[in-house]
């Protein structure tokens, strides 16, 4: 099948670009003089997966390209280059048919751990439980925490990198979460004390968590080490990792809040 995929950016950067890129070309018709829409040609194979699940295949390749072409850019040409968005998929079939293709976003929200509990036990799903830290996420200082991260580089940049862990859809950023985690550890190894120790993790959840982080195998390219490390199966999962991460920060920001905030600097 080929896929006919709408990009959206400035004129300096879509002219760049199709200068790099021979799957890319200019569309005429732009309704700004600063920016141009371009398009992109792939052919994503159609294999045997049900329909539904062939487009979610053939959305996650188109994502991944345009992804790789914007990581180009910055790297070429720096600050400078503001990157190209997705607008809009058509499809091209070998009779010569074509179609729009809406990826519509999720109808159902996330829910809070609480409500999925709340759910769970109306429909009678079993083993709904809440996640273990979530009594210490419910009660940590908002105001508190973002004050100390004025004045306190570690938590700040724990902070930062939470948020570029879950910046996406489905899969976390687990480069952004193992280096979350490693700021907690060497702000606690400086003071003298260890998470595992205190009871913030195990030593299996930090072998895991720290396997699957690193295998290019297993995660892509969203592994921590471009390095084969021969781990074929993950050790953990994406949602397990989030909440091992923000269970670990709560403790921290916590321990921290509680002895008096003194800062790193």
């Amino acid at each position: 099948m080929r896929w006919v995929v709408t990009l959206w950016g400035t004129k300096q950067d879509a002219e760049r670009l199709v200068g790099e890129f021979p799957e890319l070309s200019a569309v005429e018709y732009s309704p700004s003089e600063y920016h141009r829409d371009l398009h992109l040609e792939l052919d994503v194979p159609e294999g045997d997966a049900p329909e539904g699940n062939a487009l979610n295949v053939a959305r996650a390749v188109i994502e991944a390209h345009v992804r790789r072409i914007n990581g180009f850019g910055r790297l070429r040409w720096g600050r400078t280059f503001e990157g190209v968005e997705i607008t809009d998929f058509k499809t091209i079939d070998s009779q010569g048919e074509t179609a729009t293709i809406h990826f519509l976003e999720p109808g159902v929200e996330y829910l809070l751990p609480e409500d999925w509990v709340a759910m769970a036990d109306e429909r009678g799903i079993p083993k709904a439980r809440l996640p273990i830290g979530m009594e210490v996420l419910s009660i940590l200082d908002g105001e508190a925490v973002t004050m100390l991260a004025a004045t306190d580089r570690s938590v700040a940049l724990v902070l930062r990198l939470v948020d570029e862990m879950l910046a996406g859809d489905e899969e976390i950023d687990w480069a952004a979460a193992y280096s979350a985690l490693e700021v907690m550890e060497q702000d606690l190894h400086d003071r003298g004390l260890d998470g595992q120790k205190l009871g913030w993790w195990t030593a299996k959840e930090r072998g895991n968590f720290r396997a699957t982080a690193n295998s290019v195998e297993v995660l892509g390219e969203h592994a921590r080490h471009g390095k084969p490390f021969g781990l074929t199966e993950g050790r953990m999962t994406s949602m397990d990792a989030s909440w091992l991460v923000r269970r670990a920060a709560a403790l921290w920001l916590t321990w921290r809040l509680e002895h008096g905030g003194d800062s790193s600097e």
